[in-house]
Order: structure tokens, then sequence, then C-alpha cells
């Protein structure tokens, strides 16, 4: 009778090892393709909004489903999202600023309010693939805000001779020197247009304006 019981168990064993194994292992699988799929559609969704919107306030939804994909997915995956959203804005700011040029002088200020538009919807889009969702703006931001206007509003105020101080006499230089002047890349006239946009418009750009403002682009 132990015998048979014993038979009985080691057969039971046969059985449910090799099962357990073969149930954790497509666990994982599933886990990581799951994974995987689920990073897939967010760089999709987020590509589709940098090509078809320039409102972060209509595209809110889709950003907050963005989010929550975010903080489903293993930092692995984070990564490639958050990578593919950088490529995306890349070219698509190297798109705008041929296009920038492209325009004549009427059509460019409403091409620039599209382009704010497209930048705050970056911003959002790169706080959204942040692991735990969007920052909360506080108090801090709002006053870091308001004395930056303040100080841009001074600015303007003052009088001509304290804006502009005298230029240096310019230097006479061969034409070798000439055919050395860097030239001026489409993407940073197209970003100096926009940030000086931003300013008539009073609309803060936050890091984006600060990076691309202190001449890294």
């Amino acid at each position: 009778m132990a015998k048979k019981q014993k038979n009985t168990s080691n057969g039971l064993s046969k059985v449910f090892l090799p099962g357990l194994a073969v149930c954790v292992g497509a666990g994982v699988l599933m886990y990581f393709f799951s994974g995987t799929n689920l990073a897939s559609e967010t760089m999709a969704m987020q590509r589709q909004l940098l090509n078809e919107s320039s409102d972060p306030t209509s595209s809110k939804n889709a950003i907050r489903e963005i989010m929550r994909n975010i903080d489903q997915l293993p930092a692995q995956e984070i990564r490639k999202v958050r990578q593919d959203l950088g490529r995306s804005v890349g070219q698509l700011s190297k798109q705008s600023a041929e296009k920038y040029l492209q325009l004549s002088k009427a059509e460019r200020p409403a091409f620039l309010d599209e382009g704010l538009g497209k930048m705050q919807l970056v911003m959002a889009l790169f706080d959204a693939t942040n692991p735990g969702g969007m920052p909360i703006r506080t108090q801090e931001d709002v006053n870091r805000r308001e004395r930056y206007r303040k100080q841009k509003e001074a600015a303007k105020k003052k009088p001509p001779e304290e804006q502009k101080k005298p230029k240096p006499k310019a230097i006479e230089k061969s034409s070798d020197d000439e055919k050395k002047k860097p030239t001026i890349s489409p993407e940073k006239l197209y970003f100096e247009a926009l940030l000086k946009r931003a300013e008539e418009k009073n609309i803060d750009l936050g890091r984006f304006g600060r990076y691309y403002g202190g001449g890294r682009r």
C-alpha cells in the first residue's frame, strides 16, 4: 500500500512540476511581450499626437493614457519610449525649421504660434513619459513664472541708452576669414524666432526655453 502511494506521489510530481514550469515560463513570456506591445502602442500614440496636434489642452486625454501606459511598463521599455520620443521630436524640429524658412514674412507668425503649441505638447509628453506621471505645478512654479514675466517687462521699459551699448568698430576681415565664417543652421534660426514669439505672447517654455535659449541647439 505504501509502495502504491509512493508511486502515485512520484507520478503526480512528474506531472505537476513540468506543468508548473510551463505556467511560469508562459507568465514570463506574456509579461515580456505585453510590455513590448504596450511600449510599441505608446510610441505610436505619441507619434500620432506630434503629427496631428499642436494643442496640449485638447490632447489631454491621450496624454493621460500615455501616462497610464508608462506606469505599467518596466524601466527598459520606458527608456525605449522616451528615446523614440526624442527621435520624433528631433525629426519634427528639422521639418518645422525647413518649412519656416520657406514661408513668407506674413505667414511666419501663424506658423510660429502653431510651433509654440507643438512645443507645449512636447513638454507635456516628456512629463507624461516620466515614471510616476506628470509633476504637479506648485505655487513656487507660479511665482517663478511671474518673476520671469516682470523681469521681461522691466527690460522692455529701460531707456534705449541702457538697453543698447555701443558696438566696437568692426575689424575688416580678409576673404579667407569670410569663407570660414560659420553658417547658422535652419533649426537655430527657427528656435530663435520661436523663443522671441514666446516672449511676445508671454508663454513660458520652461526648461525647453532655457535649453534652446542657451544656444545648445
